[in-house]
C-alpha cells in the first residue's frame, strides 16, 4: 500500500466506521464502543504510520492526492479532491488520531444512553478533524471546517450536562457565523485571483492560489492592500471565533463545562487548533500586506486573551471551566507567536498548538474520571485526593507541569521559542508597544503557575475531603474510590509520553514542521520589511520638510 493510499484510509476509515455503526449501534453499548475503540486504534496506528514516514527537510506536500471533484482542469470550476501532508498539518493530523482513543476511552463507563449515536458521532468528528488538516482545495477544506460542527453539536446537546441545549446553541451560532464571513473572504480570494490572474477560471487549489498572489504581490501588481484588510477580516470573523480570541471567547467555557469528556478534549485538543492553523494556512501567506498591517492589533488581542484568561481562570471553583478558561490564555501564546512574524516565534506557535492539545486533552479527561467518582467538580468539595487516587494525581500533575512550562516538558520549549520571538519582534522594531506585549506575555506565564497549581494543592493535597456520602455516586461514606482502571491508564499513557519526548527531544517535531513554515515565514517577513521601509521614508521626508520649514 503505497502513502498515498494509506493517507486516504486513514482520512476515510472513521467514516465508515460511523456509517457502520448505523446497524452495530443497535446491539448495544457493549458492541458500540468496542468496535469504536477498534476503528480509532486502527486509524491511530495508520496516521502514526504516515507520520513516521513523514519526510524531513522538505516543504513539498506528502502523499498528494490531486482528482477532479468539481469541473476538471480549463474548466470554468475546478474543485478538486486534493489532500496531502505538509509540515504545518502533518502533527495535528497525529495528534487528532491519537486524541480520539483517549476520547473514546474517558467515555467507556459515562455513555450509556444511546451509545451508538454518541460513537458513531465521535467517528464522524474524527473524519472531520483528519480532514481538515489534509485539505489542499480551498473548497474541501470549507466542506471538513464546516462538518466538524455537526458531531459536536450533537455530542454538546444531547450527552452534555444541565445546560447542554442552550451551549450547543450558543456554540453552533458563533462558530457557524463566523464560518460564513471566512467562507465569503475565502470566495472573494478566489474570485480576484480569477479575474486578475487565471483567465477568469475558477480555482480552489490552496498551493496555486498561494503561488499565484504571492507572485502578484512580487511583481507589484497583487491584491490592493485595503481589498486585502476587507477580505482579512472576514477571514478572522471565522478563525478568531474557532481559537478563540479575546473577547468572541464567550462560547467556550460554557461549551467545555456543558459538554460530555470525550467532547471536552476533542474540542480542547483538537478543534481550537483550526482557528490558529487557518491563520497561518490562509490569511498570513496569501494576505501578507493585511497580516502585516494586522500584526500589532492581533498581537494585543492574543497578550489580552493570555492576562484575561489566567486572571479568570484564578477566579473559578468548578475545575473544568478554570481549565477551560486556561485554554483562553494559551491559545493567546500560540497566536502570539504565530504573528511576531519571524521563525523562532512561528514555529514556537506551532508546536504550541500541539502541545496545548497534548497537556489540555490529558487534563480534560482526568477531570472526567474524577467526575465519574465523585459526580462533583466543585474545587471546595474535593482536597487530599492523592490519598485516594495516588496515579490519577501523578497523571494530573504530569499535565500541570507541561501546561505551566516545567523545563524537560513540551510545554517549556513552546513557550520558550513564543516568548523568544516576540522579545526577538520587540527588540527588532521600533514600536515600544511590542516590548510591553512580550512582558505582559510573560506575566501570563507566572499566572498559569499560580492558577494550576493552586488548583492540584487544593484538590489533591492537604487533607482529605471527599463529597458527603459521595453523593450520586453510589458509593457508601468511607467506602474506597478506586484508583486509576488498566482502561483510564492506557487513555493517558500515550499522552504523557508525548509531552515528555517532546520535552526532551524538540528538534524532532521542529524538524519536520520547519520547512513549511519557513515558507510561510518568508512570505510574509518580506512584506513586513516593506511595510517598515515605507513607515521610515515617510518619517524621513516628514523630517525633511519639517527641518525645511
Amino acid at each position: 500500500m503505497n502513502e498515498q493510499t494509506l493517507l486516504l484510509v486513514t482520512i476515510f476509515l472513521p467514516l465508515a466506521g460511523a456509517l457502520a455503526m448505523l446497524q452495530l449501534g443497535r446491539l448495544g453499548q457493549q458492541v458500540a464502543r468496542r468496535f469504536t475503540l477498534l476503528v480509532t486504534l486502527a486509524t491511530f496506528a495508520a496516521a502514526a504510520y504516515v507520520v513516521a514516514k513523514f519526510p524531513t527537510g522538505s516543504s513539498a506536500v506528502y502523499a498528494l492526492t490531486n482528482v477532479p471533484w468539481i469541473g476538471d482542469e480549463g474548466s470554468l470550476i475546478n474543485i478538486r479532491f486534493q489532500v496531502g501532508l505538509d509540515g504545518l498539518g502533518v502533527w495535528m493530523f497525529g495528534l487528532s488520531a491519537m486524541l480520539m482513543v483517549t476520547a473514546v476511552l474517558v467515555s467507556w463507563e459515562a455513555i450509556k444512553d444511546r451509545a451508538g449515536l454518541f460513537y458513531g458521532m465521535l467517528l464522524l468528528l474524527e473524519f472531520g478533524c483528519l480532514g481538515v488538516f489534509v485539505a489542499r482545495d480551498l473548497m474541501l477544506f470549507y466542506v471538513f471546517f464546516e462538518f466538524t460542527l455537526i458531531p459536536l453539536f450533537f455530542l454538546i446537546g444531547i450527552w452534555g450536562s444541565e445546560d447542554r441545549r442552550y451551549a450547543a446553541i450558543k456554540f453552533f451560532i458563533f462558530t457557524l457565523a463566523g464560518s460564513v464571513l471566512t467562507f465569503v473572504g475565502l470566495l472573494a480570494i478566489v474570485l480576484w485571483h480569477a479575474t486578475n490572474v487565471n483567465d477568469g477560471l475558477l480555482t480552489f487549489s490552496i498551493p496555486q492560489l498561494t503561488a499565484d498572489l504571492q507572485a502578484t504581490l512580487s511583481a507589484g501588481n497583487g491584491m490592493s492592500p485595503t481589498l486585502q484588510l476587507w477580505i482579512f477580516a472576514a477571514l478572522f470573523a471565522g478563525f478568531a471565533i474557532k481559537v478563540p480570541l479575546f473577547p468572541v471567547h464567550t462560547w467556550l467555557p460554557l461549551a467545555h463545562v456543558q459538554a460530555p469528556t470525550a467532547g471536552s478534549v476533542i474540542l480542547a485538543g483538537i478543534l481550537l487548533k483550526i482557528g490558529t492553523y487557518g491563520f497561518v494556512r490562509f490569511s498570513i501567506p496569501m494576505l501578507p500586506n493585511a497580516a502585516a498591517i494586522a500584526m500589532p492589533w492581533i498581537l494585543w488581542l492574543s497578550v489580552l486573551g493570555i492576562v484575561y484568561g489566567a486572571l479568570v481562570a484564578l477566579a473559578q471553583t468548578d475545575i473544568k471551566r478554570l481549565i477551560a478558561y486556561s485554554s483562553v490564555s494559551h491559545l493567546g501564546f500560540c497566536m502570539l507567536g504565530l504573528f511576531a512574524f519571524n521563525p523562532l516565534g512561528l514555529q514556537g506557535g506551532a508546536l504550541q498548538m500541539v502541545n496545548h492539545g497534548l497537556s489540555t486533552g490529558g487534563l480534560f479527561a482526568i477531570v472526567g474520571m474524577l467526575y465519574e467518582r465523585y459526580h462533583t467538580r466543585e474545587i471546595s468539595q474535593l482536597g487530599g485526593l492523592a490519598k485516594r487516587v495516588p496515579w490519577l494525581a501523578f497523571f494530573m500533575l504530569l499535565f500541570t507541569f507541561s501546561s505551566i512550562g516545567l523545563p524537560g516538558l513540551n510545554g517549556f520549549v513552546g513557550e520558550v521559542m513564543v516568548l523568544v520571538g516576540m522579545f526577538q519582534t520587540a527588540w527588532s522594531s521600533d514600536e515600544s508597544q511590542f516590548m510591553i506585549i512580550a512582558v505582559l506575555a510573560v506575566t501570563g506565564v507566572v499566572l498559569g503557575a499560580w492558577y494550576m497549581l493552586w488548583l492540584v494543592q487544593r484538590v489533591f493535597f492537604g487533607p482529605l475531603k471527599e463529597p458527603s456520602h459521595h453523593a450520586g455516586t453510589g458509593h457508601a461514606e468511607g467506602e474506597a474510590i478506586i484508583d486509576m482502571t488498566w482502561r483510564e491508564f492506557f487513555a493517558l499513557a500515550p499522552l504523557a509520553v508525548f509531552v515528555v519526548w517532546i520535552g526532551i527531544q524538540p528538534s524532532l517535531f521542529l524538524s519536520r514542521m520547519e520547512p513549511t513554515l519557513k515558507t510561510v515565514n518568508e512570505q510574509v517577513a518580506s512584506q513586513v520589511a516593506a511595510d517598515e521601509s515605507a513607515t521610515m521614508a515617510d518619517r524621513t521626508e516628514e523630517e525633511q520638510e519639517t527641518s525645511v520649514r
